[in-house]
């Protein structure tokens, strides 16, 4: 089944806020967040309550705003990190878009196995007291960005936080997403894959305490 590009209107249920901030949006020139994943997201966003995430893969804002929304439906100040290489010129379109609404996002033009660790360090030095609580893996596919951005994550992730690696065994293969999402479950346990009806699919590791 190929990427389908939902309309914002299938997202309302989610929020009544969510479908007017996605039509704000420029198309995204791939494949997207999908309802039932949008939905998902939301709701662990919801239930273990993030103050800081970060995301690899910005693409055109979608699991963006869909985290800054649920952060900001608990009452908690919406504060992300989000990176992208910008191959597209909507990327940076929709990052201006989404931080005139949720002014604690902080968007960073780069290849992650060059910038990741770096801003992330400055960035939690930078806010003392704060932890990283979430982290979320959409950016390069490839075998190599895809396993240096989980390690990475991992690596600045609070123990009992959580890592959501998307396109993982979806039913459409990305095989170096595959790969490097296998490899980190041998690795550290904890890993649960999920597939929606929609043909999309996401991992979640949940940081041993």
């Amino acid at each position: 089944m190929p990427d389908t590009f939902f309309s914002p209107g299938e997202y309302a249920h989610i929020h009544p806020e969510l479908g007017e901030i996605l039509n704000s949006l420029p198309q995204p020139p791939e494949g997207h967040v999908s309802p039932e994943q949008a939905e998902f997201l939301f709701h662990l966003v919801k239930l273990i309550r993030p103050v800081f995430v970060a995301e690899t893969g910005f693409c055109t804002g979608h699991s963006a705003c869909i985290v800054m929304l649920a952060q900001a439906s608990l009452g908690i100040e919406p504060r992300m990190l989000s990176f992208d290489i910008c191959r597209y010129e909507e990327t940076k379109v929709a990052a201006g878009i989404v931080k005139s609404r949720f002014p604690g996002l902080k968007f960073v033009e780069g290849d992650t196995k060059a910038v990741l660790s770096d801003v992330l360090r400055r960035q939690l030095r930078r806010h003392d007291g704060i932890t990283l609580d979430l982290g979320i893996i959409d950016g390069g596919h490839d075998h190599a960005t895809a396993a240096h951005d989980l390690e990475t994550l991992f690596a600045y992730l609070k123990p009992g936080g959580f890592l959501w690696l998307d396109d993982f065994e979806k039913l459409l293969p990305n095989v170096g997403v595959n790969l490097a999402g296998h490899d980190f479950a041998r690795r550290w346990g904890n890993c649960l894959n999920f597939q929606t009806r929609d043909a999309r699919g996401f991992m979640l590791h949940q940081k041993k305490i």
